[in-house]
């Protein structure tokens, strides 16, 4: 995985099915299952539950107060879409799963995106854009994400990204926002 800044973000396709999103979070949430690690240093996932809306899924996880929310939108009894109204996202990128959280920090008076420029003062680490499957017909590239950790790597590896995002979104905050 490249970790240095093209010129756009790139756009990754969303994973929207709601049984590889339940695998998908066991798996992050397994890479944490040390007795070493302090509980707060380690995930919290939520059983999936009904959202705030009819028709939308909600899983709900938290690691270190970093808030990654993931919500499906029930488009018919066989389809869903990732609701950019939520923290979280689940991706493919290059073929892998990854974890995605989104940039904003909570601001006076509301929480707000944070724009590219201003998350190319925090970190050299490109953002991403979500695409879900099915296009709602406004632009879903309003949204930008930073890499939680891919779910392809080894335990330690997914351990180590987590702890890097909550540091990018730790140094945004107290840039952009307030605590």
């Amino acid at each position: 995985m490249s970790t240095t800044r093209p010129d756009a973000p790139r756009a990754l396709r969303a994973i929207e099915q709601p049984a590889e999103i339940e695998r998908l979070l066991a798996l992050w949430v397994a890479a944490f299952d040390e007795k070493s690690i302090p509980a707060r240093a380690r995930p919290r996932l939520r059983p999936a539950a009904t959202g705030r809306k009819a028709g939308c899924t909600l899983w709900q996880a938290k690691v270190s107060g970093l808030d990654m929310n993931i919500c499906l939108e029930e488009v018919t009894s066989d389809r869903w879409r990732l609701d950019h109204g939520n923290q979280g996202a689940l991706a493919m990128m290059d073929g892998t799963p990854v974890l995605l959280r989104q940039w904003y920090v909570k601001r006076a008076p509301s929480d707000a995106s944070l724009t590219a420029a201003e998350i190319a003062q925090v970190t050299e680490i490109a953002p991403f854009y979500v695409t879900p499957g099915v296009h709602r017909g406004a632009p879903s590239e309003r949204r930008l994400y930073q890499l939680v950790a891919d779910l392809s790597a080894d335990p330690e590896t997914i351990r180590q990204q987590t702890t890097e995002a909550i540091a990018r979104q730790t140094a945004a905050t107290e840039k952009f926002g307030f605590a």
